[in-house]
C-alpha cells in the first residue's frame, strides 16, 4: 500500500476517535487535514490550502443555496404549512384503520414538499400530530416512533436539505438529485402506511380502527385546498430549478419569500417570522464551518488516493458490488448513533461515493441512498440523533421513542436494502420529465 494510501487511512481512522472522544467535527477534521496536507504537499502548500480554501469556498455562490434552504425550512415551521397538510390528510385516512397514523405519514411527506428538513419536520408533527394520536387512543411509544421514522420522508421529498449538501459537495445536478428522492419517498411512504396496517391487525388496542366521525366527499375536496401553497411551492421551486429555469440558489430565495408572504397572509405575526430568519441564521453559522472543514478534507482524501486504492482492493478480491454497500449500509447505521444527517455525509463523502461509483451503482441512485440511509441511522439506539431531537421537544425519556419505533426502523432497513436494487425507483421519475 502507497505511503499517501496510509497516510488518507490513518487520517481518517484519527478523526473519528476523535469525533467519538467529542471533540467538535470540523475541529477533528480540520486538525486531521493540517497533519494531512503537511505530509503529502508539504509545509508551502498546507499554508495555501489554510489561507485561500476557507475565503475561497465561503465566498462561493454555489454555497448560497445552503442558508437559503436552512430558511425554508424553518419558514415552513412557522407558517402553518404543516397543520394544513396534517389537517387535510386527516380527512383523506380517517376512514382506514390507523387513520391517524397515516395521516401523519403523508402530511410528512406533503411537509417535506416545502421543508426538507426532518428536525423541522419531527418539531411540527410533534406539535400537531401528537395530541390527536393520544386523544383517539393511539399507543403513546407507536405514536411517538411514528412521528420520528416519518421525517426521513422530508429527507427525501424536495427540497431535501441532506440532498443539496451532498450535491454542493459532490458538484452533481441538483434538479435531477431532488427529482430522484421523488420516487425513494413515495416508496417510503407506502410502505410506512402498510406497516401501520400490520399494527392495527396485530395490536387492535395500540392502533385503533376507523374513525366514527362523518366525514363527506365534500369535506375531503374542501381540504384540498390547505395544500395549494404545498403545490405551488413545490412546482415553482422544484419544476424551476428541475428544468433549469433558474439556479438552486436563486429557487431557494424564492421559496423563502413566498413562504414569507404565505407566513404573512396567514396572519402569522411579524416577530415570529423575524425569530425562524434568527433561527436559520444561527444555524448555518454553526453549519458552515463544518462545510468548509468537510471540503477541505474531501480534498485530503483525494489527495491520498485512498478512494483509488480502496476500489483496486475490492477488484482483486472480486468483492461483489452489493456487499460493498452492505458494508457502506452497516457503517452508517454505526455513525448514525452519534452523528446528524449532515455530519455524517460531509465526512464519509470522499471516501464512500467513489468507492461505489466505481463498484458500478449510478451516481444520483447513490445521492438518494445514501441520504435515505443516513437519515434513517439517526433512529438507532442508543443515541439515535432524531430520537434525542424529538424526545427533547417532547421533554420524555428517549428509551419510550425506541420501544415504539422499531417496526418502521424495520420497513426503512428493508427500503435501504432494496433501493440498490431496484434503482429505477429513484431513476424513473427524472428519466420520466427530463426532455
Amino acid at each position: 500500500m502507497a505511503t499517501q494510501t496510509i497516510v488518507g487511512f490513518a487520517g481518517f481512522a484519527v478523526m473519528l476517535i476523535m469525533i467519538l472522544s467529542g471533540i467538535p467535527i470540523f475541529v477533528s477534521m480540520l486538525s486531521v487535514c493540517f497533519v494531512g496536507f503537511m505530509l503529502l504537499g508539504g509545509w508551502k502548500f498546507t499554508i495555501t490550502q489554510f489561507t485561500q480554501a476557507p475565503f475561497s469556498l465561503a465566498a462561493s455562490y454555489s454555497f448560497a443555496v445552503l442558508p437559503l434552504f436552512m430558511l425554508l425550512g424553518v419558514l415552513a415551521g412557522e407558517t402553518g404549512v404543516g397543520e394544513g397538510a396534517y389537517t387535510a390528510m386527516e380527512k383523506w385516512t380517517a376512514k382506514m384503520p390507523g387513520g391517524l397514523m397515516m395521516a401523519t405519514i403523508a402530511g410528512n411527506a406533503l411537509f417535506g414538499a416545502v421543508s426538507g428538513m426532518s428536525v423541522a419536520a419531527n418539531m411540527v408533527f410533534c406539535k400537531i400530530a401528537m395530541p390527536e394520536l393520544v386523544k383517539h387512543g393511539y399507543d403513546r411509544n407507536l405514536s411517538m416512533g411514528c412521528i420520528t421514522a416519518s421525517g426521513a420522508l422530508d429527507s427525501l421529498i424536495p427540497p431535501s436539505m441532506p440532498i443539496i449538501i451532498f450535491c454542493v459537495l459532490t458538484n452533481y445536478s441538483i434538479g435531477r438529485s431532488l427529482m430522484g428522492g421523488i420516487g425513494a419517498g413515495l416508496f417510503l411512504m407506502v410502505l410506512l402506511c402498510c406497516v401501520v396496517l400490520v399494527l392495527h391487525r396485530v395490536w387492535p388496542s395500540k392502533v385503533p380502527g376507523a374513525s366514527t366521525l362523518t366525514i363527506t366527499w365534500m369535506d375531503r375536496l374542501k381540504s384540498l385546498k390547505l395544500l395549494l401553497p404545498v403545490l405551488v411551492f413545490f412546482a415553482l421551486v422544484i419544476g424551476g430549478t428541475f428544468w433549469g429555469w433558474f439556479s438552486a440558489t436563486v429557487g431557494g430565495a424564492i421559496g423563502s419569500m413566498i413562504l414569507l408572504i404565505y407566513g404573512l397572509v396567514r396572519g402569522v405575526r411579524l416577530k415570529f417570522m423575524i425569530k425562524a430568519t434568527w433561527e436559520a441564521v444561527v444555524m448555518n453559522a454553526g453549519f458552515f464551518p463544518i462545510i468548509i472543514a468537510g471540503t477541505m478534507f474531501s480534498r485530503f482524501i483525494s489527495l491520498s488516493r485512498l478512494p483509488d486504492h480502496l476500489a483496486d482492493w475490492i477488484t482483486t478480491v472480486q468483492m461483489p458490488h452489493y456487499a460493498v454497500y452492505l458494508v457502506v449500509l452497516v457503517f452508517y447505521v454505526f455513525c448514525g448513533c452519534i452523528m446528524d444527517i449532515a455530519s455524517i455525509l460531509i465526512i464519509t463523502i470522499p471516501i464512500v461515493v467513489p468507492l461505489l461509483v466505481s463498484v458500478g451503482y449510478d451516481p444520483y441512485v447513490i445521492v438518494i441512498i445514501l441520504v435515505f440511509v443516513g437519515e434513517m441511522a439517526g433512529l438507532t439506539p442508543p443515541i439515535g440523533m432524531n430520537v434525542f431531537a424529538v424526545a427533547s421537544a417532547l421533554r420524555i425519556d428517549p428509551g419510550e421513542i425506541f420501544k415504539g419505533i422499531w417496526p418502521f426502523f424495520i420497513v426503512e432497513f428493508v427500503v435501504a436494502l432494496i433501493l440498490p436494487l431496484v434503482p429505477q425507483i429513484v431513476t424513473f421519475i427524472p428519466d420520466l420529465v427530463q426532455f
